[in-house]
């Protein structure tokens, strides 16, 4: 018999904080880093840092998956005193949100990015994944991929006529300008080339 959606989220949410745990949170941000081989040369207290800092950048477009799996690892984070954010809850009335938002990611150890079927429609998301990146590149933050309900491929093929992506990018290139598309796409071919957790809950 096949889980259900909730099942399969809070399983999936549970065995994803002990991943995280154990491979990025201990590792990374300025208190600790993987050595080249992948083994801990330092051990951070991310519990000590300022209250005002989130260790992990939760990156997702709401209505695929903010009730599901991004709720569920939500909580399962700040039940272990891991400091998550994510802007549907933790940012104040009245703060600017193209200021704070940077600063999060800026701010964070480490980002998941939960890539959905409807992801590539935000570009709310886009621009904040193109700001992971670029963190990763500058600052080496760590973003950690979730392909959910979709594969890697649609992905990085985010242009071919098999990506479930294709019609927004059609869109999006009669909206808005070449740069900010090229962006978008550069930083969805480079996410699609990190190892991360394939979740399908099509059954």
């Amino acid at each position: 018999m096949a889980l259900s959606t909730k099942t399969t989220s809070v399983a999936t949410a549970a065995l994803f904080l002990l991943l995280l745990h154990s491979l990025a949170l201990c590792g990374a941000g300025p208190h600790g880093r993987f050595g080249h081989s992948g083994s801990i040369t330092q051990q951070p207290n991310y519990h000590h840092r300022p209250p005002w800092r989130p260790d992990v950048f939760l990156n997702f477009r709401g209505p695929d998956v903010r009730h599901t799996f991004s709720d569920h690892l939500y909580h399962a984070l700040v039940r272990r005193g891991i400091k998550a954010f994510r802007d549907d809850r933790d940012l104040p009335r009245g703060v600017n949100v193209t200021e704070a938002i940077p600063r999060a990611i800026e701010e964070s150890r480490l980002s998941v990015v939960v890539l959905s079927r409807g992801y590539a429609s935000s570009e709310y998301c886009l621009d904040e994944l193109v700001k992971i990146m670029l963190n990763m590149k500058e600052r080496g933050h760590r973003p950690f991929p979730v392909f959910y309900n979709l594969s890697p491929d649609d992905v990085a093929d985010h242009r071919s006529s098999a990506s479930c992506y294709k019609a927004d990018f059609d869109r999006h290139k009669r909206r808005y300008s070449y740069e900010r598309v090229e962006g978008w796409s550069h930083a969805l071919t480079s996410i699609a080339q990190i190892s991360g957790w394939v979740l399908s809950t099509d059954r």
